[in-house]
Parts: structure tokens; sequence; C-alpha cells
């Protein structure tokens, strides 16, 4: 009989089958399990050397040592295959486990990634929210300076208005010989024509056509000159002096005699802020509406109404 893992005596090859029919001794379990390891050319010798009459005995040791030798040889190779497979199944479980690492980090740096650009994207739209309520407030600042020049430039007209219907009463009240108000005197007035050559007069008219007042930096056009010809908004934001009087590059020449004028010899007249040459801005005057308490230049135009205002 045979146990699993043996092969069974019918499977043996004949020269075999002859070799343990003819030992004395018999075979046990373990000899038939190293019986499996027999070759076709194990088989050949053993029939060969029957033949020659050699002793059954010495071929059984031989081909039992050379059958436990391959044995040994199979187990050992057996066990090299179970060490690299198993090694390789680590490689693989490792591989995997580092392929999960990547795919995790990938996941991860696409997240961040992500919430990099919603963060990115917030704070362009925080910016474009602030430079649009900036802007916003700008535009609410020129308009309430604007509005304030408007308001005091109103104000100003008022204020003429009634200092000079105040000063004619007063006139009339301090001459009562002259302005009777019991009696209405009709005063007869005669055409009387001068051949004299009156000086050129300057007037708001004049300013409208040559130019409107404008802050060169922020823009800022205004009805009147501000205080001193200095921008109020740029002043008020930026703490710079920047004139609004006319550019010194919108004409080449004198604004009252059309004469060239240079780097050094080109000014402007603090009451209407046109350009002037040296020659027509030897005059100077106050202008308190301005800011200019003191003697300042300015050109022989506003001189000339200057003059005839106060005859």
């Amino acid at each position: 009989m045979t146990t699993k893992g043996t092969i069974r005596f019918e499977d043996l090859g004949e020269p075999v089958q002859r070799l343990l029919k003819s030992l004395r001794g018999g075979y046990t379990e373990e000899d038939m399990a190293l019986l499996e390891y027999v070759s076709v050319k194990d088989m050949a010798k053993i029939y060969g050397e029957m033949c020659n009459d050699r002793h059954v005995e010495e071929i059984w040791q031989e081909l039992r040592m050379a059958l436990q030798t391959r044995r040994e040889q199979a187990a050992r190779r057996e066990a090299e295959l179970l060490s690299r497979q198993q090694r390789l199944e680590l490689e693989c479980e490792a591989e995997a486990r580092e392929k999960a690492a990547e795919a995790a980090e990938k996941e991860a740096r696409e997240e961040r990634e992500e919430e990099e650009e919603e963060e990115a994207a917030r704070q362009r739209a925080e910016r474009r929210r602030r430079r649009r309520e900036a802007r916003a407030r700008e535009l609410q600042e020129e308009q309430e300076a604007l509005a304030a020049e408007r308001a005091k430039h109103n104000a100003a007209k008022t204020n003429k208005n009634k200092s000079q219907k105040k000063a004619w009463e007063e006139y009339v009240a301090s001459h009562p010989l002259e302005f009777s108000r019991e009696t209405k005197q009709e005063i007869q007035q005669t055409r009387v024509e001068h051949n004299m050559k009156a000086p050129p007069q300057a007037s708001s008219d004049l300013l409208n056509r040559t130019y409107t007042p404008k802050c060169p930096k922020c823009g800022t056009r205004f009805v009147t000159p501000p205080q001193q010809w200095d921008c109020p908004i740029c002043l008020r934001r930026h703490r710079q002096h920047i004139k609004v009087w006319q550019p010194d590059d919108s004409s080449p020449a004198c604004m009252i005699c059309h004469s060239s004028i240079g780097r050094f010899s080109r000014h402007h007249c603090r009451s209407c802020g046109r350009l002037v040459c040296n020659q027509c801005s030897d005059s100077r005057g106050l202008i308190p509406a301005l800011g200019f308490n003191e003697a300042t230049k300015i050109c022989d135009d506003c001189a000339n109404m200057v003059t005839q205002s106060s005859t």
C-alpha cells in the first residue's frame, strides 16, 4: 500500500519493479516516496547493471542515495521558489502601498491646489471690490468738492450782489442832498463819444474762452479758481500743491501781446491764471478772494480792470 505523497508500485517502471522485488529486506513507504524522483536514465542504468549481474543491494543503495540527493535539491528549490514568491508578494504589497500613498498625496495636492485657486479667486474678487469702493469714494469726494466749489461760487455771487446793493444804499444815505428819497429825480444821460483808445479788459468770458481751470493730475475741473490756484483734492489727499491754471504747454505765446515766450520768460497771472510774458506781467495787486493777501504778480489786463473798477 502507498500513502498520499508516494508513487504506486504499479506506476513504477519495469526495471525498478524488478529491483524492488529482488530486495531481501523489502522497501518502505519512505523508499516509495524517494522513487518519485526516478528518471528514465536511472531505469536504463538499473536494467544494464542487473543484466551484468551486479548485486541488487548495491544497485539499490546507490539509487537510494541519488534519489535522496535529488529530493533535497528539490526541497531547496521549493524553498527558494517559496521565498521568491513571498518576496514578490511583499514587493507587490509595498508597491501597492506606495501607489496608494501617491494617489492619496495626489488627491491631497489637487485639493490644496483647488483650495488655493479658490482663495486666489476670492482675493481677486476682494481686490476688485475694494477698488470699486475706493473709486466710488473718490467720485463721491470729487462730487462733494465740486458741489462745495459751486456753493462757494454761488455764495460769493450772492454776497457780491448784496454788498453792491448795501454799498449803494450806504452811498445814497451818506449823500442825502444829491439823492433825495422824498422827490424823484430824473437823470438825463447823453451819449458821448470818446476817441481815446481804452486798454484791454479781462473778464470771466476771457477766462472761459481761453481755458477751463483743470487739475493736470486728478483731472478735476473747476467753475472758479480755487485758493491760490491749488487743487483742493490733491492737496487734501496727497498733500501736493498742484496748480490748475493755464498749462505751460498750451500756448507758446503770451496771451496778451502774443509775443513768443520761453522757459524763463513765461509767467502766470495770479488773477486770471493765463500765460503772460515779462512785459505784460509787471503789475502787482492784492487778490483776497484767491488767498493772496499780499501784493502778487498779475497781468496788465487784470491790473487795468482793477484800475477801471476803482475809478
